[in-house]
């Protein structure tokens, strides 16, 4: 038997109490936890059986040494509560994560359908914002950039540039020569959408918007707005 003391939530805690120990002995474990409330354990073994909460935890040990579980758990561990406003959280929290099989009822949490519908949320503006950019469109962030200004690859550069592109999480290069070709994989492109277009699936892509080039200043700006 061992005692914990915390300036948490958790005021104090029993661990892995025998259930022989709380027959035997029950008078001394139910002083030592006078009318304190708190979560309990029950575990068969070395497995966690069930997870409960009481306002009563001596009344509650007591009652699951006859009901249906007396059979099903062999040691046990209470952890008593400074904040009992914070119970039922703790107790659902629990459940939910290891999910006891003893525990026939399983908490939902309060905002799960929330939580998801947020998620929908920015997936779709994600997946509209990468459509917008994907067919030359402008996204809410860049709305107000200034438009594209490079009209012809040749003469964009004055030796091999490298650009390059990240779509889908993965990292696309390339290099712009002098002459206004593209070097993808080793094969020539003559304009910035024709090598988009071995990475992007899409005949609607906008190689100039596509590719980012390093300017004078070490900013990565689309091709189109490179001077």
């Amino acid at each position: 038997m061992k005692a914990k003391k915390s300036k948490g939530i958790f005021k104090e805690s029993l661990e892995s109490i025998s259930k022989k120990l709380f027959s035997e002995h029950a008078e001394i474990i139910l002083e030592l936890i006078g009318d304190s409330s708190g979560i309990y354990a029950l575990y068969d073994d070395n497995e966690l059986y069930y997870v409960g909460r009481a306002s009563n935890l001596k009344r509650r040990i007591n009652q699951h040494l006859k009901d249906r579980h007396d059979s099903q758990w062999t040691h046990f561990s209470l952890f008593l509560i400074n904040r009992d406003d914070y119970i039922g959280d703790i107790e659902s929290l629990l459940i939910r994560i290891a999910e006891p099989v003893g525990n026939r009822v399983k908490p939902r949490g309060r905002d799960s359908k929330q939580m998801v519908k947020k998620l929908k949320s920015l997936l779709d503006k994600k997946h509209r914002d990468n459509v917008r950019e994907l067919i030359g469109g402008r996204t809410r962030k860049n709305a107000s950039s200034k438009r594209l200004t490079a009209t012809t690859l040749k003469g964009l550069v004055q030796k091999r540039t490298p650009i390059y592109k990240t779509y889908k999480g993965v990292e696309y290069k390339a290099f712009l020569t002098p002459a206004g070709t593209i070097i993808y994989k080793n094969k020539r492109y003559q304009s910035p959408t024709d090598a988009a277009k071995q990475i992007v699936d899409s005949r609607l892509v906008n190689g100039w918007r596509f590719w980012l080039i390093e300017n004078s200043k070490g900013e990565w700006v689309r091709l189109g707005e490179y001077k």
